[in-house]
């Protein structure tokens, strides 16, 4: 039911454009009675062409390689951010230890090419895997030279023992 505490509507929760066909035709449904904010792992750009009217708020995922252990999606990131230009956005990397700063500088000047207001948060893995302090200040010191907002916020759910 809409009102004052449900006025945004939140897409996340395993990766909301594998679902892209659905949300074409539920959105319009729902768009007029909510903001809608996307949660995404930044990789579905033809799915954000295709609901890119109907969401507000973006929220996207870079994939580190060295943090993931996974091949880049460098190009997937710049295809996305371009289906999504001229949204309202901001860029989540997630941080391990074994985290370089390539893979910072390379997230910066992506995120730069495309709009250097586009905030990145950097959030530290935690447990076993977590980066030491001193990383994280290294990290943020360099992307700000190539970017202005540039924040380390922890993963809350983490935190909080959410799943």
């Amino acid at each position: 039911i809409p009102g004052p505490s449900h006025s945004t509507l939140s897409l996340t929760g395993g990766e909301p454009l594998l679902h892209g066909d659905f949300l074409k035709e539920w959105l319009p449904q729902v768009k007029g009675a909510f903001r809608i904010y996307l949660e995404t792992n930044g990789i579905h750009a033809e799915a954000m062409h295709d609901i890119r009217s109907m969401v507000d708020v973006i929220s996207m995922d870079f994939k580190l390689p060295s943090a993931t252990g996974l091949q880049s999606f460098w190009e997937e990131h710049k295809q996305f951010l371009a289906a999504a230009k001229g949204k309202t956005l901001f860029v989540k990397a997630v941080v391990t230890k074994d985290t370089v700063l390539d893979d910072i500088l390379a997230s910066a000047h992506i995120i730069a090419e495309f709009n250097s207001n586009i905030p990145i948060i950097i959030q530290p893995a935690s447990g076993l895997f977590a980066p030491k302090s001193s990383m994280l200040v290294d990290f943020q010191n360099a992307a700000l030279g190539i970017i202005p907002d540039v924040r380390v916020i922890p993963q809350i759910h983490k935190m909080l023992q959410v799943p």
